[in-house]
């Protein structure tokens, strides 16, 4: 019997110095490379350019591309761009614009798409808007779902019955500004018997996160739009049983619930009566937060993505 050929996946982690969510990313992917699974042998580099690495590896995974239209051009005349998987940190730059013609990798974004291996997307949601507003619903195969991971695994799990606060409410409005709807879904939870805590995206740190995460029950993630929610993914490892208006990022039915509602451009009403219901269903079967945390942290091991990569090259 034929042994099956490796095949070699340089990954770029140069951008994982950064800080937030692409760069959290790259950091739970650099922090277990190299790595093998099955044929797909993925090694780490610092240092990925089209001059020089011609002719040295199957395929180059590049997570957050951060290089110019000049760059990627070199790939091209090297004849090497067939190798290269870009994303998932790529595009859109805005979810709500896309694609920006002022921005050359979105102008051009149908024509990298046929030119690459593949774009990485944590998502088929991710990937069914952004090839419906490029017209590229032809080229669904060259993308790549992949999805978001964090390695976070907290050394202690505070119980269920112990957490002091009920809900944790993440606001992030980078592409549409429901802050409106947020003050308003905060101000009904806070008028009930719930103790709610308010997180806004960029402006916390990392301490006041892992505090948060492990003394709430619950989490409401309120944002507009995510792509992976890198941030939502290390607060789950902590066992908060996750509400969120993006289906995606509900990723196991016994540790989270989807509720479309909370995306309603007007009242949330309606998306208050149907969490506090599912909140104290959850409570009154004695949840474990320990098991929570588990099922999580399986699920969002960044082992996880570079497998989905894995099969989405053989």
């Amino acid at each position: 019997m034929a042994k099956k050929k490796i095949i070699t996946i340089v990954v770029d982690i140069s951008t994982s110095l950064n800080t937030r969510g692409p760069a959290n990313f790259i950091k739970g992917l650099h922090a277990i490379l190299p790595y093998k699974k099955k044929n797909c042998n993925f090694i780490p580099s610092k240092t990925i350019y089209p001059f020089k690495e011609k002719r040295k590896s199957k395929y180059y995974f590049i997570p957050f591309p951060i290089f110019d239209e000049l760059i990627y051009n070199e790939w091209i005349n090297i004849k090497e761009a067939n190798k290269l998987i870009l994303g998932p940190c790529f595009v859109p730059t805005n979810w709500t614009i896309f694609p920006n013609k002022d921005i050359w990798k979105e102008r051009e974004f149908p024509k990298i798409l046929k030119q690459v291996k593949g774009i990485a997307v944590h998502s088929e949601r991710v990937r069914n808007y952004l090839s419906k507003r490029t017209n590229t619903t032809n080229l669904l195969n060259k993308y790549k779902i992949i999805r978001p991971c964090t390695n976070i695994k907290p050394k202690a799990i505070k119980p269920f019955i112990k957490r002091n606060i009920d809900i944790l409410f993440f606001e992030k409005y980078i592409d549409l500004n429901h802050s409106q709807q947020g003050i308003q879904l905060y101000n009904l939870f806070n008028n009930s018997s719930k103790k709610i805590e308010r997180l806004k995206y960029g402006d916390y740190t990392k301490e006041k996160m892992e505090y948060l995460a492990n003394n709430s029950k619950f989490i409401i993630y309120f944002s507009f739009f995510d792509t992976g929610a890198i941030g939502l993914k290390e607060i789950q490892n902590y066992g908060v049983f996750a509400f969120s208006h993006q289906k995606d990022l509900i990723i196991h039915n016994d540790t989270g619930f989807y509720v479309p509602e909370l995306a309603y451009n007007k009242d949330m009403s309606q998306a208050y009566k149907i969490i506090m219901k599912k909140i104290e269903i959850v409570t009154s079967s004695n949840p474990n937060a320990q098991t929570f945390a588990i099922i999580n942290q399986e699920i969002n091991k960044c082992q996880n993505t570079l497998n989905d990569l894995c099969e989405n090259l053989l």
